[in-house]
């Protein structure tokens, strides 16, 4: 059978399975497969927050007070940047709260779709253009995102952009696209979800992409400043000794601007909007052993049974730049950006296995990898691993064998976060072993490399 035959037949399964997936939503028919919908039933619970923050600010409160008005039957706290809230709040701040989430939900799936569809772009062979639609559309912890609400559609669309665009440097150079490409993906998670700044120091090393990143970075820092300093944008300010003081103790914020330890009290502090920065500084050793929980201090404190040391969860960001400063001496332009590449997808992966709290949704981040790897006409063995790790995170966890079990037992948690946190793991470790084996071949030198291209 045909490449193109094949391809019309995952075509057909994806259309079927997306299908199921929305039928799910309000029938729950794969309700089992997850603690949310099989027992917390929270429904939207992510999105809600978001109107609720814009609701808030044209009411002139903080949009962080989120529980000071109700909107929709529950909500999460929202910690987001600021300006999220003004980016789809008056898009569906008019309707009701289910029908906006119905919307949100086509917005998200559309957001999704975009991502596949920068990533079959790398790519003309239509079995692996299918594929690739398959694994960034249709995945389980896509489902689980979709259920909750959360605005991580938005990440994957940023992490996809980043991704693309190095490599398509790698192939065409910087041209105007790819720079754009790159500046878009930037901007979208500073100002939502800011994971990208873990790939910063290496964008900022690398010529081809260090323009671009500082432009991004001078956008988010002048918005972010607007966002303190004008009374409309920041209705509940507190004073800037006041930040500054809790700025140079993390612990204070760990313990008094944690809602999960203080009942879900929004106190005054955590009403100015600095919170969204405080809260990156503060809560990143936060524990909380829960179901619902899918970080490898997680696993890792359940399964030796105690809490793990957290310098321990350091380790994933410094070889993430070691390996960026290595990259600096490689010779070879193509080689140089190849390994750049990996280090980039390594960075994207710090938050599961450093960050305390991670939830199933977030692993819709991985699938972007997986897939921007199939799209190679010819992968290592290496780089199918990979792939095959990221079809495993694609796959259902192992809730549904365990569901019958009380959840709050340790072994149970552990054995639902198996398949999460263990390929991920594996994951990251392949893809800085890529980069190193990538840089080696591009050949090293004494002196830092300053670029073989115009600054872009």
């Amino acid at each position: 059978m045909s490449r193109d035959r094949w391809a019309k037949i995952v075509w057909v399964f994806t259309s079927l399975w997306m299908l199921v997936l929305m039928g799910s939503l309000k029938f729950g028919w794969l309700g089992g497969f997850f603690f949310d919908s099989s027992h917390a039933h929270v429904q939207g619970i992510d999105f809600f927050p978001v109107v609720r923050a814009f609701l808030n600010l044209t009411a002139g409160r903080s949009e962080f007070d989120t529980f000071a008005l109700a909107y929709g039957p529950y909500a999460t706290w929202f910690l987001y940047h600021p300006l999220l809230a003004l980016g789809i709040g008056p898009l569906l701040a008019a309707f009701a709260p289910w029908t906006a989430y119905a919307l949100w939900t086509a917005i998200a799936l559309g957001l999704m779709a975009a991502s596949a569809f920068l990533v079959m772009r790398r790519s003309d062979d239509p079995l692996r253009r299918a594929l690739a639609a398959l694994l960034i559309l249709g995945g389980f912890p896509v489902y689980i995102m979709l259920y909750v609400g959360n605005v991580q559609a938005l990440l994957v669309l940023s992490i996809t952009l980043v991704l693309v665009s190095v490599d398509a440097m790698r192939e065409e150079g910087a041209t105007r696209l790819n720079r754009n490409l790159l500046l878009a993906g930037l901007l979208l998670s500073l100002f939502s979800k800011p994971a990208v700044l873990a790939m910063v120091p290496l964008l900022l090393m690398l010529k081809q992409t260090r323009r671009t990143t500082l432009k991004a970075l001078g956008i988010y820092a002048v918005v972010s400043f607007a966002f303190l300093v004008v009374p409309a944008l920041n209705p509940a300010p507190i004073p800037w000794a006041e930040r500054l003081q809790l700025a140079a103790h993390p612990a204070v914020i760990a313990q008094t601007m944690n809602v999960y330890t203080n009942g879900f009290v929004v106190t005054p502090a955590m009403k100015d909007n600095a919170v969204h920065w405080f809260a990156m500084l503060g809560l990143a050793d936060f524990r909380l052993q829960h179901v619902d929980v899918y970080s490898l201090p997680a696993f890792l404190d359940g399964l030796l049974g105690t809490r793990t040391p957290d310098a321990l969860y350091r380790i994933p960001a410094i070889l993430v730049l070691e390996m960026s400063v290595l990259l600096l001496f490689v010779r070879q332009r193509a080689q140089r950006l190849e390994a750049a590449l990996m280090v980039l997808m390594a960075a994207s992966l710090i938050v599961f296995l450093s960050y305390g709290l991670v939830w199933e949704y977030h692993y819709t981040g991985v699938l972007p990898i997986a897939a921007l790897l199939l799209m190679r006409k010819r992968p290592s063995a290496l780089e199918w691993a990979i792939i095959a790790l990221g079809v495993v995170t694609w796959l259902p966890s192992l809730y549904f064998a365990v569901r019958t079990q009380d959840s709050t037992q340790l072994w149970v948690q552990t054995v639902i976060r198996l398949n999460r946190v263990v390929p991920v793991l594996l994951i990251f470790i392949l893809l800085l072993i890529r980069a190193g084996s990538a840089a080696l071949e591009g050949g090293l030198q004494t002196r830092p490399v300053l670029g073989d291209e115009p600054a872009v």
